[in-house]
């Protein structure tokens, strides 16, 4: 079902599951989570991918890799050049992260391709802030940059779509691009319901206290919770990232238990252990508890912080095969 709305005063949720529900609720905990940032570009609703899912990232793997076998195919110098072109949107962790990855990719296939040349293969980096991986701050963006420049990636900060037509896309620099790729990976933003309850936002996301409470009887995790950082000198909110939302999880666990007699609540306090971004190859940047890292050492620890992060040792073992397996293939 989908949750449409909630009357706090009742305690009851409205849910649409084939018929209207209106279900009632002793304690009601939100994590609705995020969907991708719309702008208002013509076309870009139609017209491009998003990576928000992991069906949504196995669509644009697929899609990438018929883009080649197309381009193979095409007689037209033309059409095989747009098939070549891929943009992506945003140069935060998710768009760089992803180019980066699916640059290397392409440029491997390439061998299986005799009618490919190396120079007709074109990746495209934007995005309107003049940094790349702001998340991890300076020095590593500026890594970032010189390493995907020196791989021939064309990144173009200050730089954004202003519409987006079949075949086609055209920057805000006058550009006019033909592609046949466009991924868009700028940001994430609370779903419609946060704005249709109508309790106190900021910057679109709904301010909890330090115990992660609404209001009486109503919690709320996640991405779309604005929770205060007391770690952070300017006083900013958790970053909408997945190691706050398990750790908030437990945390309204802990609470929904005391405001029911079992145990005392806790406030939520957790020191970013910092973020990480692979690059392909042996390249990777991170930034563990603070530190920054590139090259080899930051492979391990982004992998090792992966790897730790997936439930389950045989889920573990399975993926760890999986990278010794490419290693040596």
């Amino acid at each position: 079902g989908c949750v449409e709305d909630v009357d706090f005063e009742s305690r009851k949720v409205r849910v649409a599951c084939g018929e209207e529900l209106w279900l009632p609720y002793d304690r009601l905990v939100l994590a609705t989570g995020s969907v991708a940032r719309e702008v208002a570009t013509p076309g870009l609703g139609e017209l491009v991918f998003g990576l928000k899912t992991l069906a949504e990232g196995q669509s644009v793997h697929d899609h990438v890799l018929q883009q080649l076998q197309l381009a193979d195919a095409a007689t037209d110098p033309e059409v095989r050049r747009a098939r070549l072109t891929f943009l992506v949107v945003g140069a935060g962790y998710t768009g760089t992260e992803t180019a980066a990855q699916l640059q290397r990719m392409t440029q491997k296939q390439l061998s299986s391709f005799p009618r490919l040349s190396a120079s007709d293969l074109r990746w495209l980096l934007v995005d309107v802030s003049p940094n790349v991986l702001p998340e991890l701050g300076p020095r590593l963006g500026r890594y970032t940059l010189r390493l995907l420049r020196r791989r021939g990636m064309d990144i173009r900060l200050g730089t954004t779509v202003t519409a987006v037509r079949p075949g086609e896309a055209e920057l805000s620099d006058g550009t006019v691009l033909p592609c046949r790729t466009i991924l868009w990976t700028a940001g994430v933003t609370s779903p419609p319901l946060v704005a249709h309850l109508g309790l106190p936002v900021r910057r679109g996301r709904l301010v909890v206290d330090e115990y992660l409470k609404l209001r009486d009887h109503v919690w709320a995790a996640g991405d779309s919770v604005a929770a205060i950082d007391p770690y952070d000198r300017d006083e900013m909110d958790y970053p909408p990232t997945a190691q706050h939302a398990q750790r908030q999880g437990t945390v309204i666990a802990r609470n929904v238990a005391a405001s029911l007699g079992v145990g005392t609540p806790i406030t939520y306090r957790h020191r970013d252990l910092g973020l990480v971004a692979d690059l392909g190859g042996t390249k990777a940047v991170a930034r563990p508890l603070g530190l920054p890292l590139t090259g080899l050492p930051a492979k391990v620890v982004t992998k090792g912080y992966h790897l730790i992060a997936i439930p389950y040792r045989a889920n573990k073992l399975r993926v760890a095969a999986d990278w010794l397996v490419n290693i040596v293939s």
